[in-house]
């Protein structure tokens, strides 16, 4: 009997931080200018929650109580090309930051040049569109977790 060797998918976790005016914490990379959620790949031995969190402490210098039901959404993405894997999302809703919580932030700034305050609105024209639409819940629901399946553009169901 043949055997399949499982290839594993890789995967990356972000928190949704927001205020209280419920504005999502977006970040700006350096080497590729655009904006997106802070977080990341999530290393070995370590589950998308640590990973949010020390993504989190990273790259803004803050400590993320991240608790597991605060999973908002998971998302399986296609692979966009023959021979690469596809990857799991993990989003959680982070922390809900006040002016003063702001005022600690200390970007990473070996991978970051800025941050700012991004309105649900804008979430379609700064953000990657495949982020943007992982973003269909309001964004301070713990619990209210979603999951969705992404396939590339021209690609069949099966």
């Amino acid at each position: 009997m043949p055997t399949t060797t499982a290839t594993g998918h890789p995967v990356t976790a972000y928190a949704l931080i927001t205020d209280p005016d419920e504005r999502l914490l977006t970040v700006r990379s350096k080497q590729a200018a655009k904006w997106h959620l802070p977080g990341g790949i999530v290393e070995s031995g370590e589950s998308p929650r640590e990973a949010a969190c020390r993504e989190v402490r990273e790259e803004l210098g803050l400590t993320a109580d991240i608790r597991e039901t605060d999973l908002f959404a998971v998302e399986w993405i296609e692979a966009r090309t023959p021979g690469a894997r596809a990857r799991l999302v993990f989003l959680f809703a982070g922390p809900v930051l006040d002016g003063d919580d702001s005022a600690r932030i200390a970007l990473q700034r070996t991978e970051l040049d800025a941050w700012r305050w991004t309105q649900r609105e804008e979430f379609p024209t700064l953000l990657h569109p495949a982020v943007a639409r992982r973003i269909v819940n309001p964004l301070q629901l713990p619990g209210g977790s979603t999951y969705r399946e992404h396939r590339n553009e021209g690609t069949t169901s099966r």
